[in-house]
């Protein structure tokens, strides 16, 4: 592996959801279909005029769609609270559609953190993020408020997540195997709802082995 073009990044996000968490709460009873919204940021010191995604992240049978639209931080958060109207296309469209069908939303989690992303040296296919330093918070819901937020993972802890096109190389699941490392779902918006609520289950946690 090797480091990416960007190894080192930053990603700010703004998870919109109903007053009730109601398209978390679906999402994380596994249903065949479920969807996030949000805001992202790749600015490690985001302004009103910083690039942001308007980001539909859609799981259909254990499958991923991502649907966004590149906009300014102001506009992206005056549009979600119906201030201001963008350019009309499929991907807004959709954005209402979601709103229309959960009967509005607004910002209900704010999670910050710290990424770092290899890239496989013979195959560009195989990808892996490590992501650290991650924080939520349910104040101060914008991405202009800062990363102030309380700690997601415990001490020491990581999020790896390996993307590969295709079969795993074979040397990458030899690694896997040696480390006893296995698939585990993992959603920040979802640990970091269970811990907003005082969720008394297991939250598993995934730990880099590199």
């Amino acid at each position: 592996m090797a480091e990416d073009e960007h190894a080192y990044s930053t990603i700010g996000n703004l998870y919109y959801d109903t007053p009730t968490y109601q398209m978390i709460r679906e999402s994380l009873e596994k249903p065949y279909f479920k969807e996030k919204l949000r805001v992202r940021t790749y600015d490690a010191s985001p302004q009103a005029d910083s690039q942001v995604f308007l980001e539909i992240k859609k799981k259909v049978c254990k499958v991923v769609y991502k649907r966004r639209i590149a906009t300014e931080l102001l506009t992206a958060e005056q549009y979600l609270a119906g201030e201001c109207q963008l350019e009309d296309s499929q991907i807004k469209q959709e954005i209402e559609w979601i709103c229309e069908r959960y009967g509005g939303v607004q910002p209900m989690m704010y999670i910050y953190y710290n990424r770092y992303s290899l890239k496989g040296l013979e195959n560009s296919n195989v990808r892996i993020t490590i992501d650290y330093d991650v924080a939520y918070r349910t104040k101060n819901l914008s991405l202009l408020a800062g990363k102030d937020g309380k700690n997601l993972l415990p001490d020491n802890h990581v999020i790896m997540e390996i993307k590969v096109l295709g079969a795993y190389p074979l040397w990458l699941v030899e690694i896997l195997d040696r480390h006893h490392v296995f698939p585990k779902s993992f959603s920040k918006y979802g640990v970091a709802y269970k811990k907003t609520t005082d969720y008394k289950g297991v939250i598993r946690h995934v730990r880099s082995v590199i």
